[in-house]
């Protein structure tokens, strides 16, 4: 796995994010956002592409998750606007973004903030506004979570998962690789090299606790404070049939939502093994003009 190329923190005092990038400064930009949880780590997997010479990966760790800041009161659209302003500080006036999962949100904002400047927006496996047509395609963990947001305290919330991470992060990776995922997700996860990574990104995400976690919790299932229909770049969702994190339902509600939106639906891929083994194809696709 290829480290990043420079690291720095951006921001006001109060509201730093970490951001990692890979490659020349004078490659087009693929600005990537991890998913739920996750942290800039993540880019790794994207860079040891052998199409990485063909541009420049710039990721951030969200606030809250990695060595980002937690900001309390953090929206989509507030997401969107650090990283107008962070793009802005690097000269960077044209870019595509590719996210991943429970990041797709915050990739679909910053693509309505900055509009024309966006060239191309990939999301993989991508979630989409929870609706009563679509909230029975939850898995059981995920809809105790949807009525946790709203019937429990935050800090009740707060304190159960502040009990959990009292624990520590020793034993992630039974809590990770378990039979109830997918065969070609369990397939990525025994991987040699990619299992150490998966579970050191984890745990650099989950470092703080977990304030990002609730966070993403309590927005992820309301309004997302924007119109989807007014985003206007080429969007490109990618989804795997047998994926038992995000059913392609959400994925197929998307392409409702998106008028520029195209759909490639992999049937035997998962929601982790999709980026993995899709990487190169999904890459391409992304980069060609």
């Amino acid at each position: 796995m290829r480290q990043h190329d420079r690291s720095y923190f951006f921001g006001e005092p109060g509201c730093e994010i970490l951001v990692k990038e890979w490659g020349a400064l004078d490659k087009p930009v693929l600005f990537l956002v991890h998913g739920f949880p996750g942290c800039s780590e993540h880019g790794k997997l994207v860079s040891t592409s052998p199409l990485w010479e063909s541009f420049r990966l710039i990721a951030v760790d969200r606030p809250g998750y990695g060595e980002s800041v937690v900001q309390k009161n953090l929206t989509f659209l507030k997401f969107a606007k650090q990283i107008k302003s962070l793009l802005k500080n690097q000269n960077i006036d044209k870019f595509s973004i590719i996210s991943v999962s429970g990041g797709a949100p915050y990739a679909l904002a910053v693509a309505y903030l900055m509009k024309d400047q966006v060239i191309k927006l990939t999301s993989v496996g991508g979630i989409a506004p929870v609706t009563f047509g679509n909230f029975k395609h939850l898995n059981r963990v995920q809809k105790k979570t949807w009525f946790a947001q709203y019937f429990i305290p935050r800090r009740v919330l707060q304190f159960g998962l502040d009990r959990v991470w009292a624990r520590g992060l020793d034993k992630l990776e039974e809590a990770m690789f378990t039979e109830s995922f997918s065969e070609p997700d369990r397939k990525v996860f025994m991987h040699p090299e990619i299992q150490p990574v998966l579970i050191e990104t984890t745990q650099l995400a989950l470092k703080q606790g977990p304030a990002g976690v609730i966070h993403d919790i309590r927005i992820f299932g309301r309004n997302w404070g924007f119109p989807l229909g007014e985003i206007t770049c080429p969007v490109t969702l990618w989804h795997g049939g047998v994926d038992d994190v995000v059913h392609i339902r959400f994925a197929q509600d998307m392409l409702g939502y998106l008028p520029t939106a195209k759909l490639n639906f992999v049937k035997e891929e998962g929601h982790y093994s999709i980026l993995l083994n899709c990487r190169d194809r999904i890459l391409t696709d992304l980069l060609a003009v």
